[in-house]
């Protein structure tokens, strides 16, 4: 997201432009953050830029956003710029890279513990299949009801 946002309006007070801006903000890192991850990532990252014009715009980070937003605005700037950039990132923090599909000879061993690849479902037998956690569910549950019912009480 690049935008340029204007606090002049000339109905709405600075303070209210401010939280509209804030809230736009908001609003496309929820949008971003649902969007589905590439393969090997684990969550979105955000790089962010602010200032009172693109050329003057610095590096910030997402926690301070707003706080920095809120800084512009003491300063009376009534332009404020803001670059935000999705990127997908692995545990730690960093860029999480595609992976290229390797050949079956020199690929790892999976724990036991992971569930098995649609493919390798695929090459077992039906009998050495494990169940899944919808097989293993009971089919019916049971009723908090009484099973009679409320004419046949009535009746005694």
């Amino acid at each position: 997201m690049k935008k340029t946002f204007k606090l002049e309006h000339p109905k709405i007070k600075v303070p209210r432009v401010v939280d509209s801006v804030k809230h736009d903000i908001k609003k496309y890192l929820k949008k971003e953050r649902k969007n589905t991850l590439p393969a090997g990532a684990k969550y979105w990252g955000f790089d962010c830029k602010l200032g009172a014009s693109e050329e003057t715009a610095i590096e910030v980070q997402l926690p301070s956003l707003t706080k920095s937003i809120d800084a512009l605005v003491e300063k009376n700037s009534m332009t404020i710029y803001v670059e935000i950039t999705a990127k997908a990132l692995e545990g730690g923090g960093t860029p999480a890279v595609e992976t290229t599909q390797e050949s079956p000879e020199t690929e790892e061993p999976s724990p036991k513990n992971e569930e098995p690849s649609p493919e390798a479902e695929e090459q077992q037998p039906e009998e050495q299949k494990a169940p899944t956690t919808a097989q293993t569910a009971p089919q019916t549950a049971k009723s908090i009801w009484p099973t009679q019912s409320l004419k046949s009480s009535q009746e005694d």
